[in-house]
């Protein structure tokens, strides 16, 4: 486990069931519509959540609590882009990267899922009936038949796979040009995620590998997915692609990496990782 590595889009301070209640009646609210958040765009980065909606703005939704940061709650709510005020800009989480430190990115990246969930839940999918937001179980309540949806988090592996100095790097078609990566895939229901990190690899690069170890993890909120990401040697075989998932793979000497993914991705820390230890010799 690398414990020196600092995920991006995640909350560490943030209570999500702390006190709402606190002496000054301050609070942080994080406007969103179809993921993307309301910003006064003519305020500073660290006022960007002050912003007080006004009633007229909320009616009709419902402000959900999502956590407590250094005694201030917080609260996010789904609203209509319509409602935009003078000012005001929607912004999307990778826009935010870089712009808000990094706590206050993982709270709205939480901000983001917690009204996603709320807009995409407002009908049983046991019978049909309407629901209701439940703080203590986070989740939404069926009006008529009482089940409960909890938010989907959707787990997936990521795996740097290397050979002495080698690094095997794949890119799917949706990358950007030029940029490679490494092996990804969802869990399946049922599975392990280290049989996941094998399955996958053997199905998207045709290869096997040993001594897989568990390196850190990432919430990754496009849209509600946690990232597993392990290190793993090559055990065996060649390099044989699936052209759905995969347009291409190979193995880069380490003085000879391709174009990188950006730092706020799991992918990049584990490649970071690899191009550290082969420059100090570990």
């Amino acid at each position: 486990m690398n414990t020196q590595y600092r995920p991006s889009f995640a909350s560490e301070e943030l209570e999500f069931h702390g006190n709402e209640n606190n002496t000054e009646g301050k609070a942080l609210y994080f406007p969103v519509h179809m993921r993307k958040i309301l910003i006064d765009s003519a305020s500073r980065p660290e006022e960007y959540f002050e912003y007080s909606p006004e009633e007229k703005v909320i009616n009709g939704t419902e402000v959900i609590y999502i956590g407590t940061i250094n005694g201030t709650p917080c609260y996010c709510f789904e609203m209509e882009e319509e409602l935009c005020e003078e000012d005001m800009q929607y912004f999307d989480l990778h826009e935010l990267y870089g712009v808000i430190d990094e706590e206050m990115l993982g709270i709205a990246s939480r901000a983001v899922q917690m009204a996603d969930f709320y807009r995409t839940h407002q009908y049983c999918g046991i019978c049909g009936g309407t629901t209701e937001y439940i703080p203590k179980e986070t989740g939404m309540q069926c009006h008529d038949c009482a089940h409960i949806a909890y938010p989907r988090i959707s787990p997936a592996v990521i795996v740097l796979i290397e050979r002495d100095e080698h690094l095997l790097m794949a890119r799917s078609r949706n990358f950007p040009e030029g940029i490679y990566g490494l092996v990804a895939g969802f869990v399946e229901a049922g599975e392990t995620i280290e049989h996941a990190a094998h399955r996958e690899i053997r199905e998207e690069v045709g290869v096997s590998v040993k001594d897989l170890t568990y390196f850190a993890s990432q919430p990754w909120p496009f849209p509600s997915s946690l990232m597993i990401g392990f290190t793993a040697n090559f055990a065996e075989g060649e390099i044989d692609i699936d052209p759905e998932e995969i347009e291409d793979a190979a193995w880069f000497h380490v003085k000879d990496i391709p174009k990188l993914p950006q730092k706020k991705s799991i992918s990049r820390a584990l490649i970071d990782h690899f191009l550290d230890k082969h420059a100090t010799g570990k």
